[in-house]
């Protein structure tokens, strides 16, 4: 059954196909939110989150693209995540209860080597952190999902230029992170 037929039927009161919804699209929003957070628990619930707030507004869902909808969800819930995580850093910061939290990060940076795939993957995946929220986004929705600029324009309310942009200066960014010396070295 094609999303628009059961998006009409949940809305006719058939709330039994929301699971069919949840089962179609819940690994790429969970994989999103873990690209977006790094972490698999705030991955988890943030993309139980958005199907909650799917299930919440289905009443008046009217976009053609089920999945792009899903996502600019996720993607929105990611960015009050990382609202609210730098607003409980900055309060332990000023109360001094960082220090440690930064030097587990230096360490999670040191031990680099290209011949172990893991590592390799690690090394990918913390780049991919450094990056800005918005380019971090274009790139995951372009190059994981398979987005056209333009979708990503249209999900993340901006030009396509600055779609097409966001991409191609993020994946220039991870080019840069992953040659750079001091990050491979630690």
């Amino acid at each position: 059954m094609k999303d628009r037929e059961l998006i009409q039927r949940i809305q006719n009161g058939q709330k039994e196909y929301l699971n069919e919804i949840a089962e179609r699209y819940y690994d790429d929003i969970y994989y999103f939110c873990c690209y977006q957070t790094g972490s698999r628990e705030e991955a988890y619930d943030l993309a139980q989150e958005t199907f909650l707030r799917f299930i919440r507004y289905v009443e008046v869902y009217r976009d053609r693209n089920l999945k792009g909808y899903l996502l600019t969800i996720a993607m929105n819930l990611c960015r009050e995540y990382f609202r609210r995580t730098a607003q409980v850093q900055k309060r332990e910061k000023r109360m001094g209860f960082l220090e440690n939290d930064e030097a587990v990060e230096i360490e999670k940076n040191i031990g680099y080597s290209q011949q172990a795939a893991a590592e390799t993957v690690l090394l990918l995946e913390e780049a991919f952190l450094l990056l800005p929220d918005f380019q971090r986004e274009a790139v995951l929705l372009h190059y994981f999902y398979g987005y056209k600029n333009r979708e990503i324009a249209h999900m993340m309310g901006i030009s396509y230029a600055a779609a097409k942009s966001r991409v191609s200066q993020g994946i220039k960014k991870l080019h840069q992170l992953l040659d750079q010396k001091d990050f491979q070295d630690g």
